[in-house]
């Protein structure tokens, strides 16, 4: 089973931002009820091994500060969180980080840029809000249409 961990984002301007950059960005948009920050990308295993998982989640809620972009693939929010989750994970299951943790929350896969879309991000760059740091064991499935996510355990 391919598996995650993450806290759940709800997003309630996604539609605004979506509707803004459309214009200017031609995308495959992440379903609003995807809308997630990963903690740790697991990978094919089985889920039972992380039921009992003892995590330490901070209790302060995850603050989200502005929008980026990863080369010109990925559109993001930038997530105010250290890697404490990423690092108790690693060190429980003797796991590598094969990849530095860069807190974001994906909101679409970039297919092309139009002229114009740097002005556009920029009414974007000082969004700020926060969401309840709530940290899931998740299940990914992967279809046609796209990925299927589903809580299994929290934390």
């Amino acid at each position: 089973m391919r598996l995650f961990i993450a806290t759940p984002v709800t997003l309630p301007i996604y539609g605004a931002i979506k509707n803004d950059l459309s214009k200017y960005i031609d995308v495959k948009w992440v379903e609003g009820w995807n809308l997630h920050l990963t903690h740790k990308f697991i990978g094919e295993d089985e889920p039972e091994k992380y039921e009992a998982l003892k995590l330490e989640v901070p209790s302060s809620k995850l603050k989200v500060n502005g929008i980026g972009m990863f080369g010109n693939k990925i559109l993001y929010l930038k997530a105010d969180i250290d890697d404490s989750i990423n690092k108790q994970i690693n060190e429980k299951f003797n796991l590598k980080n094969d990849k530095p943790f860069v807190s974001h929350i994906t909101l679409c896969r970039i297919k092309d840029l139009k002229e114009g879309y740097k002005d556009a991000l920029k009414k974007w760059e000082n969004i700020n809000f926060e969401v309840p740091n709530e940290v899931y064991l998740y299940k990914s499935t992967l279809t046609k249409k796209g990925p299927v996510y589903e809580k299994i355990y929290k934390y």
